[in-house]
């Protein structure tokens, strides 16, 4: 794929993400600021939105150069590899939890549009939500974002390439911002301020704590059992505190008296965790999915098998095709494409009918061999579907969700040669 061409991928898988579940949610506030400070002026409009932008421009900078670095040393890349990290992922869980505490009044605190002496922190709160938005979007994969992450993680792609294209996708997810901050005609189009605001805000909120359910199931399947409690405790520790946080910042007190307070409140947060939370790893032998290495219907059910050597020679020497799936549980587009187009009857009858092994590439643990795999399909990206003959010729499918699967399977069930007589 040229250059230019997964730098448009790039721009348009970037703005796509903004409609995605791991992404909008957030990005409301960013609205409802809009929103809030209709009659701001167009010229502190412009200002907010090139903060923003310089939020998502600056992070996806940093996404690059550890890109780059870590392509330098020879790691394994994929998009989406940092959710493998049990630590970005509790960051992630506590990041959406403490949106949900302000968006139902725990404690508050502003992203607003502001000019005149509030000029500068309203552009340093831009840039945050940039960053922020940015990290949130980390989970998400969508359409055409494949190919460009393809492109920039290659190993023979040039350093700047790889930043160009990671700012493509940083641009593409400001776009929404920076068309509102310099359209009049699209600002004008935002709905009036009202008590409809509120409502929709507790609603975003329990949107939010789902979100961090969702992640915190994530982490589950990373950490230990007493580790995933004890950052359940450190998340009551953190609401509590910034509940305390809220009371004393609104206390008539002398400036130094409150921020002595809130600094106490902070430190006490911080000892939780220091103390409490210790996120350690699962052991290998935590695989998620596990299987029977000859069949993948049994009962009516589908039954993975792990992906691993062993298994996929076994399926050669049996002369059976082998369906993959690259997935993770981190990854919210695999789960739904695998319910929504996978896990169906029809399917089944089709992986049974052909005796298809259905393996599972997990990826929701650090595990750089499988990227190591999915890279040998031409793929950095989640989710990657593909069918494996015994020959060991391969045929990926089209990014997006496994369509027309039955007739695939049968397909290349069909393609594999009798053995010779």
């Amino acid at each position: 794929m040229a250059f230019l061409e997964s730098l448009v991928f790039g721009v348009l898988g970037g703005l796509i993400l903004n409609v995605m579940p791991c992404v909008f949610p957030v990005l409301f506030f960013k609205l409802n600021a809009w929103i809030a400070h209709a009659e701001s002026d167009q010229q502190h409009r412009r200002a907010d939105a090139l903060g923003y932008l310089a939020g998502t421009l600056t992070t996806f900078g940093v996404f690059a150069a550890l890109v780059i670095g870590l392509r330098a040393s020879g790691q394994s890349l994929g998009w989406g590899m940092q959710m493998q990290d049990p630590v970005f992922v509790a960051f992630l869980v506590g990041l959406l939890f403490v949106f949900a505490l302000n968006a139902i009044d725990v404690f508050t605190f502003n992203v607003a549009i502001s000019g005149g002496s509030g000029q500068r922190a309203g552009w340093a709160a831009s840039f945050t939500d940039g960053a922020l938005i940015t990290l949130v979007s980390t989970p998400c994969s969508a359409p055409f974002l494949g190919g460009a992450a393809t492109y920039a993680l290659a190993g023979d792609t040039q350093w700047w390439e790889t930043l160009l294209l990671f700012w493509g996708i940083g641009f593409g997810l400001a776009l929404p911002v920076l068309a509102i901050g310099f359209v009049p005609f699209l600002n004008r189009l935002l709905p009036r301020p009202g008590a409809w605001m509120e409502t929709m805000k507790v609603l975003v909120a329990f949107t939010l704590f789902g979100a961090a359910i969702w992640l915190f199931g994530v982490l589950q399947a990373q950490v230990t059992p007493d580790s995933a409690n004890a950052f359940l405790w450190f998340l009551l520790a953190l609401a509590l505190g910034l509940w305390v946080w809220q009371r004393f910042k609104s206390k008539d007190w002398p400036a130094a008296r409150r921020w002595a307070s809130q600094l106490l409140v902070l430190g006490a947060v911080v000892a939780v965790g220091w103390t409490h939370l210790a996120l350690t790893p699962r052991g290998a032998d935590a695989t998620v999915m596990r299987g029977a290495c000859n069949t993948s219907v049994v009962d009516g059910k589908l039954v993975w098998t792990a992906y691993s050597d062993e298994v996929m020679a076994a399926a050669a020497s049996r002369q059976q095709p082998v369906f993959i799936d690259f997935t993770a549980d981190w990854c919210a587009t695999c789960k739904v494409f695998e319910k929504t187009h996978i896990n169906q009857a029809a399917v089944l009858e089709a992986l049974s009918d052909t005796n298809t092994l259905a393996v599972k590439a997990d990826l929701t643990s650090q595990e750089s061999a499988l990227w190591d795999v999915l890279a040998t399909m031409g793929r950095s990206g989640l989710p990657t579907y593909a069918f494996v003959l015994p020959d060991g010729s391969r045929e990926v499918l089209p990014e997006g969700p496994p369509m027309n699967l039955p007739e695939r399977i049968r397909s290349a069930a069909a393609r594999i040669k009798a053995p010779a007589p």
